[in-house]
């Protein structure tokens, strides 16, 4: 029996979408396994949907929400981590993500970060508690006792202090035993993704 040619064209058609459909669904399945295993893998997954920037770049955010020291290593969502004041130091490289669900913003923060909000970061220092900030951090953030000391920063609200210069951030210590924000940065590849032409 002689096939249509049209017809056969077409159930080839719809195998390979199905076929690409399928893949598509496995890459995303094992992308995400990845990550996650990429990640701290005490990131708390559920606390809020994966959120994706839209650019490329390094991202950063300060929590909305206060956390004790023992937990801030594991507070930031997929992709993100804790960060190092290395790591946000010059914040004119880095994009502040006002728009994810855990970002703190204020009323003039407009699409960068906040000043004058202070967060747990960590030193790049050995484990420490003593009050000096740069070195404090909570025992390597495991200490939740009031007379051990971490650091926390924030973006300068003074701009004016002697000699008139405009610094970028304001370090501090906080006792362990209290609960605080926590800056969170992580670096993002936005790929674009291209669908294959068929010929027809």
């Amino acid at each position: 029996m002689k096939k249509h040619p049209f017809k056969y064209k077409m159930l080839k058609f719809i195998r390979v979408v199905i076929l690409i459909a399928l893949l598509t669904l496995v890459s995303l399945t094992f992308s995400e396994t990845a990550t996650a295993q990429d990640d701290d893998p005490s990131t708390s997954a559920d606390r809020a949907d994966v959120y994706l920037p839209k650019d490329s770049g390094r991202h950063f955010y300060l929590t909305s929400v206060n956390f004790p020291a023992d937990e801030a290593p594991s507070v930031c969502t997929t992709g993100f981590h804790m960060a190092t004041l290395w790591e946000i130091l010059d914040v004119s490289n880095l994009i502040y993500d006002y728009d994810h669900p855990d970002a703190y913003t204020k009323g003039d923060s407009g699409f960068g970060p906040p000043s004058n909000w202070y967060g747990w970061v960590r030193t790049g220092y050995n484990s420490s508690s003593v009050n000096t900030a740069g070195i404090a951090n909570c025992s390597a953030w495991t200490s939740t006792t009031s007379g051990d000391y971490g650091t926390i920063v924030r973006l300068a609200s003074n701009w004016v202090t002697a000699p008139g210069e405009i610094g970028t951030w304001d370090a501090s210590t906080w006792g362990c035993g209290g609960t605080a924000p926590v800056w969170c940065v992580g670096e993002f590849s936005i790929d674009t993704v291209y669908l294959p032409v068929f010929n027809r």
